[in-house]
């Protein structure tokens, strides 16, 4: 019984003194290169003397972490591990007191010759509110541009005009780590950033440069694009110049070149084509490699540009950076349009072949200065645009009835030179007070005039009586001016850590006019005297609105919330003079604004929820009886009686991702319902020509939501991905039709999906579907409703075997369900390239076969409230391209020349090393 208490006794004191034994805290705060916090970096403790694991913790939303642990007497070591930026580590001989290793920056680039250490690199990171992209997680061809890898990326979509969206999300703002690149929006890295110099695509939402300034969350349902370029394409220069020769004289060129020194990046790119036509979706971007950010939907462009930006920080308190673009390009196109109009009681149909030729010059500069001081911040954007244009048009319509009954004729033969010049001003001024209390001003000022003159020979001939025939041989002088000068002044108090409370207002001042003057040809002398009447004609509006409002914010770590309360009050004066009779209507209006917004956040998941009420007035020539005639076959006139544009918007946004499993996903439903919308009301006469008006209507709705779903698999040298998208809408637009409100009920549902296979770096085997179902019932038409379907199925393999020959082939069949007699319903577009690197990847040359079966062609079909379209356009068919390209990069003093492998490619592999 002894023996029991005296090893009773030992126990509690061992347990006791175990329980008091010390305990050492070692804290930190990891971030990336742009000092951006790594969540759920896995941060370990370790042995030594045979690496196990003493303890693991994960970063949280801040990048912060904190170990507890027990005293070290043996030598020990701290990893810290990301799977995009790489690995971090610092060794202890022992551990006895508390550690505070402050913030952590890791950079990809740095190596310790230690060790080696793999990571599993994840093509998808969330990191707060912002989405992260592992560039090289995504096969594209060797020579591919910043558009065609981000058609690669889930949740993406993109039109041939450029405009791009995220989950359902508008783009508005491309940055190069964290920079400008070419003007205030960066498309123009679109087409002419190589994708092979890419690290990582993140995206989040859209911050003003005073919300950025303040660290606000954003109030915007707008997304940003931060691309951030591999580590080591920035410590040195790098140029990549490409130049190519094909079948029909067909030709391109392009380069690129950086140099990089510290803070200062200096950026040149050049490009010239002649095959910058659409259609070219299939692995090659949509314009291939080449543009300076202008894109043609229509016909064969030839296209010329080049541009030089320049950022740099200059001292601790002032960024500078600066951007010239120099372009030309000649567009050609041959335009054949059938187009069924639809009434209540009959629908004709009107076909109309065109052709065009357009030639533009432009020069666009700006400049832009960020002074960051204590708490003061001011950042100014000046720019100038100036374009000249030269277009011509032939063209030639017929109209028929429903019984196929001809109605009128039209020909015309119109040449228009265009002059535009614009300046504008973008301000914006931060200040903190020591009550950490804030004022920021920001202004944006805009500047515009635009010089037009166009000679039209054009006729109609009308088949009943009932109106006479027009000719025209006319030139018409058209002078318009644009300009808007916005303020906004707004004071932000802390009422505690997570809420603030604002008082501001805003002010808009717009004046534009639009000035027709038009002169009939005298055959008698020979020279433009008579004033033609019935096209001379003047439009003027001034603006004014007054916008004061109050904010209230809250912002803690895992939820945001912003509402925001005012009053705009509108005064609009609308001038117009028409026939020798001037028109005049002042417009005032107070109406209400309301805008808020909720986001929740956890490790995992984000959700979101936004509305807004907006208003707006109508246009002078929507107010104005004053008549448009410039159409042959439809005249536009005002209505003095419109009421405002209301509308009601709410978006529900939800995101999960899951770095554990690989997967997320992300969900957006919006619903848009119009109070009160400005729509047309026409009335068609027996000679199918139309009178169209304005009226109010009010119930207009929409309702649309995308959802995608990603998810990866790794298994030894095999990568699986998949990517599930659905995008969605329905909604009702009223109108007005021979006096009968008319509604058309739309409904449109896209699914898409695409799957990824990686056999290392040698082979790369994605299969894509998408398909496009789109229906409208109509009530008081003749025809009950039309829907339509396009399937595109498609392959791309990309093989690099041997190790410098890479082969990419993009095969696709593509069919559109209801294209009209005439039109191709269906086609096959295969592409093919083949490169070879040499001369330690200095050297490239390639060879590609566009559309090789010729098949090739560009119909589509467009269904809406008061029209099916169908179209064809001029597209590039068949040929072969022949390039070379040089490669000459120098960073860090060394050359780009590999190193049998032991360096990593950071990012194009399957994983990272570090050393």
């Amino acid at each position: 019984m002894m023996k029991f208490i005296i090893a009773l006794f030992f126990s509690f004191c061992a347990i006791f003194s175990f329980g008091q034994e010390k305990k050492i805290i070692i804290t930190g705060k990891v971030t990336d290169a742009l000092n951006l916090p790594l969540i759920d970096a896995d941060v370990s403790l370790r042995s030594k003397s045979d690496s196990t694991k003493i303890l693991s913790v994960f970063t949280d939303e801040e990048g912060a972490f904190k170990l507890e642990i027990s005293a070290q007497d043996n030598k020990s070591y701290i990893l810290i591990s990301d799977p995009l930026e790489g690995t971090f580590k610092k060794e202890f001989e022992t551990i006895k007191n508390n550690i505070d290793l402050g913030t952590i920056v890791i950079n990809p680039m740095v190596y310790d010759l230690k060790e080696v250490v793999i990571n599993n690199v994840e093509a998808i990171v969330v990191k707060n509110d912002t989405i992260e992209y592992n560039a090289g997680s995504y096969k594209v061809k060797p020579d591919a541009n910043l558009e065609a890898l981000l058609r690669e990326l889930p949740g993406f979509e993109m039109d041939d005009n450029g405009a791009i969206t995220v989950n359902g999300k508008d783009v508005n703002e491309i940055l190069i780590d964290g920079e400008s690149f070419f003007g205030t929006d960066g498309k123009v890295a679109l087409e002419n950033l190589p994708a092979d110099i890419i690290k990582k695509v993140q995206v989040s939402d859209f911050k003003t440069r005073n919300e950025k300034f303040s660290g606000e969350r954003s109030k915007s349902n707008k997304s940003s694009l931060n691309i951030t370029l591999k580590e080591d394409k920035k410590k040195g220069y790098m140029l990549k110049a490409t130049g190519g020769f094909g079948t029909n004289n067909h030709y391109e060129g392009s380069i690129m070149a950086n140099y990089f020194k510290g803070n200062r990046r200096l950026s040149l790119i050049g490009s010239s084509s002649d095959i910058t036509a659409s259609g070219m979706v299939n692995g090659e971007g949509s314009r291939g490699r080449g543009g300076m950010g202008r894109r043609s939907s229509n016909g064969i462009t030839t296209n010329t540009s080049v541009g030089l930006n320049y950022n740099d920080q200059l001292n601790d308190n002032l960024k500078i950076g600066t951007d010239y673009r120099l372009n030309h390009s000649y567009n050609k196109n041959e335009n054949l349009t059938r187009q069924q109009n639809l009434n209540p009681d009959n629908i004709f149909t009107t076909t109309s072949n065109n052709k065009t030729n357009n030639e533009t010059y432009g020069h666009n500069f700006g400049t832009n200065l960020e002074y960051t001081k204590n708490n003061t911040k001011i950042f100014i954007y000046p720019s100038f645009n100036n374009s000249s244009s030269t277009s011509t048009t032939i063209g030639d319509s017929e109209s028929v009835n429903e019984d196929e009954v001809l109605k009128n004729t039209t020909t015309s033969n119109n040449k228009t030179k265009t002059n535009a010049n614009s300046f504008s001003n973008l301000l914006s001024v931060y200040q903190r007070f020591k009550n950490k209390s804030y004022l920021d001003f920001s202004s944006t000022i805009s500047v515009g005039k635009t010089d037009a003159t166009t000679r039209e020979i054009s006729s109609a001939i009308f088949y009943d009586d009932s109106r006479e025939n027009t000719n025209r041989n006319v030139n018409t002088s058209n002078i318009s001016k644009n300009n808007s000068y916005n303020f906004d002044l707004k004071y932000t108090l802390p009422i505690t850590d997570s809420i603030n409370v604002s008082v501001g207002s805003a002010y808009n001042f717009s004046d534009s006019e639009t000035n027709n003057y038009s002169l009939n040809f005298n055959e008698a002398t020979g020279q433009f005297e008579d004033v033609n009447t019935d096209l001379t004609r003047l439009f003027s509006t001034k603006a004014n609105i007054i916008n004061p409002y109050a904010q209230f914010l809250l912002n803690k770590a895992k939820l945001s919330a912003t509402l925001q309360l005012g009053t705009n009050i509108y005064k609009q004066d609308n001038f117009g003079v028409y026939k020798g009779s001037s028109e005049q209507l002042t417009i005032n209006e107070i109406l209400p604004q309301l805008e808020g917004n909720i986001r929740y956040q956890t490790e995992n998941n984000m959700w979101m929820l936004m509305y807004n009420y907006t208003t707006s007035l109508a246009s002078s020539s929507q107010l104005l009886a004053i008549e448009d005639q410039s159409s042959l076959t439809s005249t536009i006139i005002g209505n003095p009686n419109l009421n405002p544009n209301k509308s009601h918007n709410i978006n529900l946004m939800f995101g999960n991702f899951d770095r554990k499993t690989r997967q997320g996903f992300n969900a957006n439903l919006g619903y848009t319902y119009n109070e009160s919308s400005i729509v047309n009301s026409i009335v068609t006469d027996e000679n199918l020509t139309r009178r169209i008006t304005y009226e109010n209507v009010s119930g207009n709705y929409s309702l649309n939501g995308n959802f995608s779903f990603n998810k990866q698999y790794q298994k030894g040298v095999n990568k699986f991905r998949v990517n599930f998208g659905l995008s969605a809408g329905y909604g009702l637009i009223q109108g007005l039709n021979e006096g009968l409100k008319y509604e058309a009920y739309n409904t449109r549902i896209s699914p898409n999906l695409r799957l990824n296979w990686d056999y290392g770096d040698y082979l790369t085997i994605s299969p894509s579907y998408r398909l496009n179902f789109t229906k409208s019932k109509y009530e008081n038409y003749q025809i009950n409703g039309q829907d339509n379907v396009t399937h595109n199925l498609g392959i791309r393999t990309i093989t690099t075997w041997p190790k410098n020959l890479s082969w990419t082939n993009d095969f696709s069949y593509n069919y559109n369900s209801r294209m009209a007699a005439g039109f191709t319903r269906d086609f096959f577009l295969w592409n093919t390239s083949l490169t070879y690197r040499f001369f330690n990847d200095k050297l490239e040359a390639g060879v590609k076969v566009y559309d090789i079966l010729s098949q090739n062609n560009s119909f589509t079909r467009t269904i809406s409230d008061q029209y099916i379209q169908d179209q064809q356009n001029n597209i590039l068919t068949r040929f072969v391209m022949f390039t070379l390209t040089f490669n000459l990069n120098q960073f860090g003093g060394k050359s780009n020349r590999p190193d049998n492998g032991s360096r990593p490619n950071d990012g194009n592999r399957g994983g990272r090393m570090r050393f």
